[in-house]
């Protein structure tokens, strides 16, 4: 009888990936602190080079994360999913998501009129769509996917039904409203 892996083995084995691919990436200095939370791994890296390894609107980011999961659940038939972060860019890109949805949500209060927010990727769009989801007059819904497949989150009152006037965009990531 094989025993199951144990939290500690997951982790050093994403960890030892992770480090594996950074290593390719020729990240020599990289640090990587980790912590588990939720049934899931947290990698946090640490380098004098967060924007390369963040990379533009996350893609490096997201790949790097895609990738070490993806050779992760080879070595697992069940193993934990793993977030990687670096430079804290994760946390500060939810919190000016949370900003973002809340003046959009006071915004189509205030007008009656639904708000489509900038494209996102559906890690963002789930933030935005579960932010929202306890506001019993509020509806949100993805549309419009681009070749990257990102997508908009429109917010909409609930009793608000024709397809009719769109408030302007919201500002983007790098956009000042």
């Amino acid at each position: 009888m094989t025993s199951s892996p144990t939290l500690q083995d997951y982790l050093q084995s994403a960890q030892t990936i992770l480090t594996n691919l950074l290593r390719l990436l020729e990240f020599a200095d990289a640090r990587i602190e980790s912590a588990v939370a939720d049934g899931q791994i947290f990698f946090q890296i640490e380098t004098a080079d967060a924007g390369r390894i963040i990379g533009r609107n996350s893609q490096t980011l997201d790949a790097i994360q895609f990738l070490l999961n993806r050779l992760f659940s080879r070595q697992y038939e069940e193993s934990p999913y793993c977030v990687v972060d670096a430079g804290q860019y994760r946390a500060r890109r939810r919190e000016k998501l949370l900003a973002d949805a809340n003046e959009a949500l006071a915004r189509v209060r205030q007008n009656g009129r639904p708000c489509r927010m900038p494209l996102l990727n559906a890690m963002e769009r789930r933030i935005i769509h579960q932010a929202l989801k306890d506001c019993p007059d509020i509806r949100t819904h993805s549309e419009n996917e681009d070749a990257e497949g990102r997508k908009r989150v429109v917010i909409s009152l609930v009793e608000y039904a024709p397809e009719g006037e769109l408030e302007p965009d919201a500002p983007g990531p790098d956009e000042s409203a």
